[in-house]
C-alpha cells in the first residue's frame, strides 16, 4: 500500500509539473531544466524571463478539501529551494555569468475531481 501512495504521488507531481511548465511556457518564460537534483535536493523547473533565472518550486492538490498547495511552501522548504539554486548555479558557471539575476518562484495548482485545472497561481520573488 505505502508503494502505490508513493507512485500515486510521483505521477501526481509529474502531472503538475507538466501543467507548470506549459502554464509558463505560454506567458513567455523559456524551459531551462525540469526535476534539477543535487544531495541537497531537487528544483520542479528552472526557466528563464528574459534576463532573468526563474527557480521554480511545483504544489499541485486536487480539491482544496485537505488544504491548499500554498500550504506546502514553508520557510524551511524555501531555504532549501534558495541552497539548491546556489548550488545550481556555483556548478554551472556559465549559466550563472549569463543570468546575474535569479529568483524562486512557487506555482499552485488545484484539480477538481475530474483531473481538470479548477486553477494555477503563479508567486513570484518569493523570500525566506
Amino acid at each position: 500500500m505505502k508503494y502505490l501512495n508513493k507512485e500515486k504521488n510521483y505521477k501526481k507531481g509529474k502531472n503538475g509539473e507538466a501543467i507548470a511548465k506549459d502554464y509558463l511556457l505560454n506567458d513567455g518564460y523559456n524551459l531551462l531544466e525540469m526535476n534539477y537534483r543535487n544531495k541537497i535536493g531537487e528544483i520542479d523547473l528552472i526557466m528563464t524571463q528574459k534576463d532573468i533565472l526563474v527557480f521554480t518550486e511545483v504544489k499541485l492538490k486536487i480539491g482544496d478539501r485537505y488544504g491548499f498547495p500554498e500550504e506546502m511552501i514553508n520557510r524551511r522548504k524555501l531555504c532549501q529551494i534558495r541552497k539548491v539554486a546556489e548550488s545550481f548555479l556555483y556548478f554551472k558557471p556559465d549559466i550563472s555569468l549569463k543570468f546575474r539575476k535569479y529568483r524562486i518562484d512557487a506555482i499552485c495548482i488545484v484539480l477538481n475531481e475530474l483531473n481538470r485545472v479548477e486553477r494555477i497561481s503563479h508567486y513570484q520573488n518569493l523570500t525566506v
